[in-house]
């Protein structure tokens, strides 16, 4: 009985070691197939197409107008590629209706932003966000690195 829970404990232990060298070679194979990004999933659009705030996580939306400006400030109006607004900034603005006044609390607001695939919004949109007075900025980055800057601003007319 003792020669048999002998060979059954040596070999769990042996299983254990193959478990744990198998699981050891999974992740160094796993790290050596590493390779460079996908030239067609990278992007350089670092532009924000469309965002909407709204007062509580599931109310009405209200959708932002953006204007683009390029790297000598000015307005860029219709369609316009990457490279026309490359090193400008954007505004985007929310515009309540002033008998909404008391029903939207634009210091307590929650954001959405429409963006391409590898870009990244800093800081980050989640919670809530004061777009009162000058509002807040924020930082898109695209999937090369390049940055663009947003103020949000809202107000009621």
């Amino acid at each position: 009985m003792v020669i048999t829970t002998m060979k059954t404990i040596t070999t769990m232990k042996t299983i254990k070691k193959l478990g744990l060298l198998a699981g050891c070679l999974f992740v160094a194979i796993s790290l050596w197939n590493c390779a460079e990004a996908n030239p067609e999933y990278v992007h350089d659009t670092n532009t924000i197409s469309q965002m909407v705030c709204r007062t509580s996580p599931a109310g009405a939306d209200y959708r932002g107008v953006i204007y683009e400006y390029d790297k000598e400030e000015n307005l860029v109006t219709g369609a316009f590629t990457q490279q026309d607004v490359e090193g400008g900034y954007g505004l985007i603005l929310f515009s309540i209706p002033l008998s909404l006044q008391n029903d939207v609390d634009l210091s307590k607001v929650y954001l959405r932003a429409t963006v391409t695939w590898d870009e990244i919004i800093t800081p980050s949109l989640s919670g809530t966000h004061d777009i009162t007075g000058d509002g807040i900025m924020i930082t898109v980055t695209s999937g090369v690195g390049t940055t663009r800057q947003y103020r949000i601003r809202g107000f009621y007319e």
